[in-house]
C-alpha cells in the first residue's frame, strides 16, 4: 500500500490553523504511518481506506495539541482512527439508505509476486475473513480486530474505545461468536461452532 496521504508541509499547514500557544508542540513524524497501518488494521482493505485515513490524520492533528501523554501515543492515535471509523460508518449506513450503487471489482488485492495455488488459497481466506468481519457491527469489529489480530490487552483497548473493560470483553465474546458463526459455514475455513 501507499504511505499515508498527508505529507509533512501539509502537516504544517493543518497546524497552523491552531492557536499559536497551542501549535507550538512538534508533530511526532511517525503520527501519520501510525494511523495508517491502525487504520488499515481498523477497517481493512477498502476503497475509502485513503479517505478514512485523510480523516483520521485531520482529527489526529487538530486534536493533537490537546493530547497531554497520559497514555502511549498508539493507544492515543487508535482511538482516533476507531472513532473515525465509527462515524464513517454511521454516515454510510445512512447515505445507503438513501443511495445505492453497483460493486464490480474486488476490494482487496493480494502482492505481486505472490503464484502458486498455496497463495491463491490464503488470499481468498483473506477476502473472506474481510468480508466476515466487514458484517460486524462496528463496535464489535474493532474490538475483535483489536485484540485478536493486533494483540493489544483487553485494558488498552478500553481506553481507545472509551469504554470499559467489561464492556470490551462483552464486544469480544459477541464479535468472536459471531465471526466463528459465518466463517464455520465457509469451505476455506476450518472452524467449529462451541456452544
Amino acid at each position: 500500500m501507499n504511505p499515508p496521504v498527508l505529507k509533512r508541509t501539509e502537516l504544517a499547514l493543518l497546524a497552523a490553523d491552531q492557536p499559536r500557544e497551542q501549535s507550538s508542540r512538534t508533530v511526532p513524524d511517525e503520527l501519520l504511518t501510525l494511523l495508517y497501518r491502525q487504520m488499515r488494521s481498523l477497517a481493512g482493505p477498502r476503497r475509502d481506506l485513503d479517505d478514512l485515513v485523510q480523516a483520521a490524520a485531520e482529527r489526529a492533528l487538530r486534536a493533537f495539541p490537546r493530547f497531554e501523554g497520559r497514555s502511549a501515543l498508539s493507544t492515543w492515535t487508535y482511538g482516533v482512527a476507531y472513532r473515525t471509523v465509527l462515524d464513517h460508518d454511521r454516515w454510510f449506513r445512512r447515505w445507503s439508505r438513501r443511495f445505492s450503487f453497483a460493486e464490480t471489482a474486488d476490494p482487496v488485492d493480494g502482492p505481486a509476486d505472490w503464484d502458486g495455488e498455496v497463495a491463491l488459497l490464503e488470499l481468498h481466506r483473506a477476502r473472506r475473513l474481510h468480508v466476515a468481519l466487514d458484517s460486524l457491527p462496528a463496535a464489535k469489529r474493532a474490538v475483535v480486530v483489536l485484540h485478536d489480530l493486533e494483540g493489544i490487552e483487553v485494558s488498552e483497548i478500553a481506553r481507545i474505545v472509551a469504554t470499559n473493560e467489561r464492556t470490551v470483553r462483552s464486544r469480544l465474546r459477541d464479535g468472536r461468536k459471531k465471526l466463528v458463526a459465518l466463517l464455520a459455514v465457509d469451505p476455506l475455513f476450518d472452524v467449529e461452532e462451541s456452544e
